[in-house]
Parts: C-alpha cells; sequence; structure tokens
C-alpha cells in the first residue's frame, strides 16, 4: 500500500538501528535464523554457513550488513558500489508488479560512493562474508569505454588497497546507465578485464551476467571471464525484455529492468548452459526469482553453488531466508545428499 522507495528506506533505517545493538541482532537471530553442517561449504578459501545470500541492489550503502546473518544470510552482497557518489536517477524508480511477481528497478546505481562505504565497513565487525559489487559512475564523464575502464579500475583498486571485502563483484549488466552496457560483448569486455587483471589481484573475482543475451554471445562472455581467471559468474541481472510473456503488468512509459519472477527461466536456462559448458572450472551464484526452497534447490541442482535474493524477501518477509535454509537442509537428506555442495549441477547429469 505504501511507494515501495519509501517503505525500503525505512526497512533499511529499521534494520540498521536493530544492527548497530548485540540484543537487536539477538533477537532478530531467534526469530529467522537456521543453521545446518548439511549447508555449510568452503569456497576460494572462504566459509559459507550456508548458499543463500543478499544480492546486490538492496543494501546499497553498506547499511544492513551487521544485521544480515541474524535475518539467516550465508553471505552478503554490498552495493552495487561505484567510484563517486550518484544520487540516483530521477524518481519514481522503483514499481511493483504485483501480478509478475516482480519489480522494476531504475535507480541508476545509486551509491554514497567507494571510499564512504570503505570507511563504513572499517568500522562494522566481520560477520558473514563481505562480496562487494563494483559499477560505473552512472555520469555522462564515463559513458566512453575507456573511462567507464578506468572508472571501474580505479573504485575496485581503492577496495583492494584498503583490504575491505572478501571477493569482488564486477557488475557489467546494469541496464540504467549513461552509455547503458558498455561491456557486454566480448571485445570490450576483454579490454575491461585486462585492465582490472593488471591490479594483480589476491581475492576472488565475480562477474555478474546479462540474462537476456542469447547463448553463443553470453557464451563469448564465459570465454573471457575464464580467460581472465574469474571466480564465479553470477546468473544473472534484470531482465530488459519488454515482451517477455511473464510481465504481465503494464506500466505506462515504464523504464528500468524486471527483477523477481520475470528472470527465473532465463537464469535457470543460463545456470544450466554454464554448468554443462564450463564444469568445474568456474563457480556460479543463481540469482532471479527465488520465492522458495524448492526455487532454490532448482538453481543449485542445475549449477548454482550459492544463490541470491531480494525480491522473493520482499514479497515473502525477512523469514523466507531462514524457511530457504530449512527446506534446502529437508530436500537435501530426502535426496540423499550429504552436503549442498553434493547436489550442484546434479540435474545436469
Amino acid at each position: 500500500m505504501f511507494d515501495p522507495e519509501f517503505m525500503h528506506d525505512r526497512i533499511t533505517a529499521i534494520g540498521e538501528v536493530l544492527g548497530k545493538f548485540g540484543l537487536g541482532n539477538f533477537f532478530v537471530g531467534k526469530l529467522f535464523s537456521y543453521s545446518s553442517p548439511v549447508l555449510e561449504q568452503d569456497l576460494w578459501g572462504i566459509k559459507f554457513k550456508n548458499p543463500v545470500g543478499l544480492g546486490a541492489g538492496f543494501d546499497k550503502d553498506a547499511k544492513l550488513y551487521s544485521l544480515m546473518e541474524s535475518i539467516g544470510f550465508g553471505f552478503s552482497e554490498i552495493g552495487t558500489v561505484t567510484l563517486d557518489s550518484y544520487g540516483g536517477n530521477p524518481k519514481p524508480r522503483l514499481y511493483r508488479l504485483l501480478k509478475s511477481k516482480g519489480l522494476v528497478v531504475n535507480y541508476g546505481l545509486k551509491s554514497i560512493g567507494a571510499e564512504t562505504i570503505i570507511k563504513s565497513l572499517k568500522l562494522k565487525s566481520k560477520i558473514i562474508p563481505q562480496i562487494i559489487s563494483i559499477g560505473r559512475t552512472n555520469s555522462k564523464n564515463t559513458a566512453d569505454p575507456d573511462a567507464g575502464i578506468l572508472d571501474y579500475y580505479n573504485c575496485l583498486k581503492r577496495f583492494i588497497d584498503s583490504n575491505v571485502g572478501d571477493a569482488y563483484e564486477i557488475n557489467i549488466s546494469c541496464p540504467n546507465l549513461f552509455g547503458e552496457e558498455l561491456f557486454n560483448d566480448e571485445v570490450s569486455l576483454q579490454k575491461l578485464l585486462s585492465k582490472l587483471h593488471s591490479l594483480e589481484i589476491k581475492k576472488p573475482i565475480f562477474i555478474k551476467m546479462p540474462i537476456n543475451l542469447p547463448w553463443p554471445e553470453f557464451k563469448k562472455l564465459v570465454d573471457m571471464a575464464l580467460k581472465f581467471g574469474a571466480q564465479a559468474l553470477v546468473i544473472g541481472n534484470l531482465n530488459k525484455d519488454r515482451n517477455d510473456k511473464l510481465i504481465k503488468d503494464v506500466i505506462p512509459n515504464m523504464k528500468g529492468g524486471v527483477s523477481g519472477k520475470p528472470t527465473e527461466n532465463l537464469s535457470n536456462n543460463l545456470i544450466s548452459k554454464t554448468y554443462k559448458y564450463c564444469g568445474d572450472k568456474i563457480k556460479i551464484i543463481g540469482v532471479g526469482g527465488i520465492f522458495s526452497a524448492q526455487d532454490a534447490y532448482q538453481k543449485i541442482r542445475l549449477g548454482a553453488s550459492l544463490v541470491e535474493l531480494i525480491t522473493g524477501m520482499i514479497y515473502e518477509g525477512p523469514q523466507l531466508v531462514g524457511d530457504i535454509n530449512r527446506g534446502l537442509a529437508r530436500l537435501l537428506r530426502r535426496d540423499g545428499y550429504k552436503n549442498i555442495a553434493d547436489a550442484v549441477g546434479t540435474l545436469n547429469k
């Protein structure tokens, strides 16, 4: 009944306060969190208590990180963070699609900037793995590919130099920027990753992938990620296809991409094809349309080692995270798996 951005801001404010106090975290944890050894994994030398993470785009400015473990998340994406601050695209820029179980997102990588977020994270106790999502500052000045590459480079370098974050996601697929998506073809992506590779990054690098590319074009981006030693592909981002039959709500002059259920089939299809193509060469983090444990389990069995959500939690409530973990443990035991890693990709075998 309320404007979705207004509610997002209010929930963020409440969560930030709760996360500052041990008592607040304790009560939230008692309400929502669930743990089981069957859900634990060690990936890239990082321990994940469970496979369910908060996707990039919800905790844009690292205000909620201290509360995420209590809600039940096994890891948290922060950002997408940009080098310089940007107030976001003109409002309204967030809409609910009730019939479609989705959201229209047109924030345009709203961010308080890398330096401010680094300072904030240094003041917070490290609890669960932090994945820092790095994006291009939304500005006419970065709409040129060379300027955009330098912007990515300088933002990532600041996090590396400060030793903040356990892993870094390179977000190449946000559709709501000046110049739009500059690095969604193999030639431009090679230039970007070549420049970032010169940083000699010691921590894992993930690539946030688009989901509207046909497989032959998508595969070229996968090949480039493999060439430069990326450790994971995050599949994927928002759905930009306005003709998708799963987008049932009509909003006049709607700008932005669509999250939630209209992304699920696209994401699942690319997860499966990528797993079949790459095997163990690179890990997959599955994103898109997760509203239940069964939805998460489907992505895992198609090839995802980890999953992320935002929209499902907005529709179902914060208890969804614990419900998914509890349900995953039950499904794994039902199918005779001793650990979640044993279920990864089993639908493709």
